[in-house]
């Protein structure tokens, strides 16, 4: 079933990967939910990563056993896949991994995983992701991608904000890109929070932890930041 909207979770958290096997955020259960199945079709993208097989097998060990039915997606050296978007399509969650925000981007657009994307989010399927997985669907954001933390800001633009993840590493660039005008007014999440949107719309901020907050930040009339923080949805792990 795809999801009743289209839906992004945008977020600073994914997995336990001290674990072994790594133990998925109950953030999964909250985008199975939203598909409306506890047998979700998941498929893994780590292409920000360039595709580390320790990943994809971390990945497939994590949901070993249970009612998911897991998948990936590999860009390099080619496709995994023989048809993409067909693949893609059948998807009821997409979990973008961390990585290089400025390389993954790269690489979709010549794969034209970037204009599929967007039919699977205007479909229903829901796309989510950690780190770059969040960054990579607003106008932009910031991000180390070129080693220092700098400006990026021709993300995918599914959602026309600016976002920030490890948002109390990253505050300060943040807040001066959207002061600059580099940045338009956006959204931040400090490790273990996220962001769902329905269509462009934010509905909820969620969290994994305790004390992890998400922010929206704008610039005023007066040029001067406004950081203002949202109510936060504690989820509950599994019992």
């Amino acid at each position: 079933m795809p999801a009743k909207q289209p839906t992004i979770l945008a977020t600073s958290m994914g997995f336990n990967r001290a674990r072994d096997p790594w133990q998925p955020s109950p953030v999964f259960q909250y985008a199975f939910d939203l598909a409306g199945t506890n047998r979700a079709r998941l498929c893994f993208i780590s292409t920000g990563t360039g595709d580390r097989p320790d990943s994809i097998a971390n990945f497939t060990s994590a949901f070993e056993g249970t009612d998911v039915q897991s998948s990936h997606l590999t860009l390099f050296d080619k496709p995994n896949v023989a048809d993409i978007a067909e693949h893609l399509h059948q998807q009821d969650v997409i979990w973008i991994d961390r990585g290089s925000l400025a390389n993954l981007l790269a690489v979709w657009r010549v794969h034209k995983v970037d204009t599929i994307l967007r039919e699977c989010w205007e479909r229903g399927v829901v796309l989510a992701g950690e780190s770059a997985g969040s960054l990579c669907w607003f106008s932009g954001g910031t991000t180390d991608s070129f080693g220092e933390v700098s400006v990026l800001n021709d993300g995918l633009a599914l959602l026309p904000y600016s976002n920030a993840v490890h948002y109390s590493d990253r505050r300060e660039q943040f807040q001066a890109a959207i002061k600059r005008d580099e940045l338009p007014d956006g959204y931040a999440t400090d490790a273990g929070a996220g962001l769902h949107f329905e269509g462009t719309q934010l509905v909820a901020a969620i969290s994994d932890r305790a004390n992890a907050g998400a922010y929206h930040v704008k610039r005023t009339t007066r040029d001067e930041i406004e950081e203002t923080p949202l109510p936060v949805e504690r989820l509950k792990r599994s019992a």
